[in-house]
């Protein structure tokens, strides 16, 4: 009795929403909260600046998405602006996008994390760094979330922005985890461009089916660094490929040297590994006071890996419906149910169908290549693909055109129409 008393007496009282997580995620649902008048708590296992694994990817589009974030990121941050996507099939055939107008960003993820927690801050909302979540106890009065010092801090509700391992997923009830089936291991390396450069800083290199596997390489030109890496399926990881994810990872760089892609050397000091959701979303990301966005909740792009994105636009949406239901008084499940809503209305149907593509493109290595052939031979249906590719086109929208395009590629013998039938 003695000892539940002190470790009550521990618990601070923190504020109406904590969130656990400072990424884009959880940043956005901080920052949204915090303008809406809620008293928020962000905890961060690190200090920012920090760094975090990822290929540091995101859509153009994001500027539109989120126009009052605009202007400050292009000053906060050193975005680079991809114009061309060189597309790589399995068997080698590769093709050239090229636009006008930008087709992606790069960035760097210490920057871009640092400075997107600096705005929620900004608006108000407090962020305890070195601050480890280990366990979250539901109540029905509260929450209280627990760090691995001791410390515990008290709220209305939580949301969980605390990544593929998430503790609040799992403190819900929501997960025990993601299967193997849905990861992939991906690795990267982030280095300075006097160590690795590239042939065209403004050509992103993808590697669609690398070598025939389900999964994908990546070369990405950024301000004064280049990101690089490859993508698997765990399970093909684990059952056929085996070894060392550094020695797969220096391989692939090898390759992309010997083809011009990249020039200099790698450097191992910057090499990490790590695990990425490409199952699609949680089958439910609400519970009684609690709310999970971003790689947590499972939102990556089944088939490029891009998450940022969408972590951004699940951060938003849950700090909007967080707000709505604290204003109520009703953080039950029911009450929190709007952010599904929210969240399926604008970027469920893209993330199912990547998961479609995923499962169509990693397993037959010849459809990759039948795409990619077909696009070297039509300029429009090469730019089409890696708009689509890229978040900038919406794959609905333009299915009947990429059918007929990729109709009139077999017609003119750019590929079989058994591909097309297999397809």
């Amino acid at each position: 009795m003695a000892r539940l008393a002190a470790r009550a007496r521990r618990v601070r009282p923190a504020a109406d929403a904590i969130v656990v997580g400072g990424g884009p995620a959880g940043a956005l649902a901080a920052l949204t909260l915090a303008r809406r008048g809620v008293g928020t708590l962000v905890l961060d296992t690190k200090r920012f600046p920090r760094d975090k694994p990822c290929g540091g990817g995101i859509r153009y589009g994001v500027y539109r998405r989120f126009p009052e974030l605009a202007g400050y990121l292009r000053e906060a941050v050193a975005v680079h602006e991809i114009r061309r996507v060189r597309m790589e099939s399995p068997s080698g055939a590769s093709v050239l996008a090229e636009s006008d107008g930008p087709l992606y960003l790069t960035l760097r993820r210490t920057e871009l994390d640092a400075a997107l927690v600096a705005r929620a801050r900004a608006a108000g909302a407090e962020v305890v760094e070195r601050a480890r979540v280990v366990e979250v106890e539901r109540r029905a009065e509260g929450v209280t979330v627990r760090t691995v010092d001791g410390r515990a801090f008290a709220a209305r509700l939580v949301i969980g922005a605390d990544g593929v391992n998430s503790v609040v997923v799992r403190a819900a009830g929501l997960s025990d985890g993601f299967p193997e089936a849905a990861l992939a291991l991906d690795t990267m390396e982030e280095t300075a461009l006097d160590e690795l450069s590239v042939a065209d800083p403004e050509t992103m290199y993808v590697a669609y089916g690398y070598k025939g596997w389900p999964g994908y390489g990546y070369v990405f030109p950024k301000r004064h660094h280049v990101d690089a890496g490859v993508g698997v399926l765990l399970p093909f990881f684990k059952r056929t490929l085996g070894g060392a994810p550094a020695e797969h990872h220096r391989r692939f760089l090898e390759e992309a040297a010997a083809k011009g892609v990249v020039r200099g050397r790698p450097n191992p000091d910057n090499f990490k590994a790590y695990r990425l959701p490409l199952g699609g979303p949680l089958a439910r990301t609400v519970a009684d006071r609690t709310l999970v966005c971003g790689d947590a909740g499972g939102f990556v792009n089944a088939y490029t890996g891009e998450g940022i994105y969408y972590a951004m636009v699940t951060g938003e949406h849950a700090g909007e419906a967080a707000a709505d239901a604290l204003g109520r008084g009703d953080c039950s499940a029911a009450g929190l149910a709007s952010y599904e809503a929210r969240w399926r209305r604008e970027i469920g149907a893209e993330l199912a169908g990547s998961l479609r593509i995923q499962r169509r493109l990693f397993a037959r290595p010849w459809l990759a290549d039948a795409v990619i052939r077909a696009a070297a031979g039509d300029p429009k249906l090469c730019r089409l693909f890696a708009r689509v590719a890229l978040g900038e086109d919406d794959l609905r929208a333009r299915r009947l055109e990429i059918a007929a395009r990729m109709l009139l590629a077999a017609l003119r013998g750019r590929i079989g129409f058994a591909a097309l039938v297999r397809r």
